[in-house]
């Protein structure tokens, strides 16, 4: 008896020790495989594709897919950066009303690479720890694309709507989506549609116009004359009658 609870009793504390084991592999962190950094790149290399980044962008409600942490972000050239950023990112206290709820933010930024990708790094100035963002920027519409644990948002430069883009005489500019947001594009115009055609109207025919024109009903003797013109489109591009040779002597000598 005494060795039938033993036994039950070990396999009870063999199956506790599974279980607990079981338990600690699940609570690995996940944004550490995100977080990883490529060591086999030079910081050379680094340097010259981090210039494609520097700009400053913001976050577009309805075109910016989702908001992630930034609403505006200013990548200088010397290697710093301001920002608005989540209010939990700075201060967790601040309590807001609007969204997005913002606070600003400045550091260090730099780019780095991950998984074979590339990543911008701020280093907030201050005890805040440092955030990676998968990036990349759409050399049409200098459109940046931030991806952080899943989360994928479009921030856009201040040339990113059709109010600074120049299209060309034929053109002109429409915001298109392109990957869940949208970007200037110049589109063709839709051909001009003809003028309607001149034609003869008036009571007595002595009109010529592109549109049905209401007269008194009279007869005076020019307006015979009108019957064999030509009415037609001008140079200045109003309907009127040719003047030919004919039309002028006959006008003279009806109104003698």
């Amino acid at each position: 008896m005494k060795l039938s609870t033993l036994t039950l009793v070990l396999a009870s504390l063999a199956l506790s020790s599974f279980v607990v084991a079981g338990c600690a592999a699940d609570t690995t962190d996940p944004s550490a495989a995100e977080d990883a950094e490529d060591t086999d790149v030079s910081q050379d290399e680094l340097n010259s594709k981090s210039a494609q980044f520097i700009g400053s962008y913001s976050w577009r409600a309805g075109d910016s897919v989702e908001f992630v942490d930034f609403q505006q972000l200013t990548l200088k050239s010397n290697g710093t950066y301001t920002a608005k950023v989540d209010s939990g990112l700075v201060n967790p206290a601040v309590r807001c009303i609007a969204f997005p709820c913002t606070l600003p933010e400045a550091g260090a930024w730099s780019a780095v690479s991950s998984g074979g990708k590339l990543k911008i790094r701020v280093n907030p100035t201050g005890p805040k720890p440092a955030r990676s963002y998968f990036a990349s920027v759409n050399a049409l519409s200098r459109t940046l694309t931030l991806t952080r644990f899943g989360h994928t948002t479009n921030l856009f430069t201040d040339g990113s709507s059709c109010a600074n883009v120049r299209c060309t005489a034929t053109t002109h500019c429409e915001m298109k989506g392109i990957n869940g947001g949208s970007i200037p594009v110049c589109i063709a115009n839709a051909p001009t549609p003809p003028p309607p055609a001149c034609a003869k109207s008036g009571c007595s025919g002595q009109v010529c116009a592109d549109h049905s024109v209401i007269t008194t009903c009279e007869m005076r003797p020019e307006y015979a004359c009108y019957h064999a013109a030509a009415c037609e489109r001008q140079a200045d591009g109003a309907c009127g009658w040719t003047k030919t040779p004919a039309l002028t002597t006959c006008i003279a000598n009806a109104q003698h």
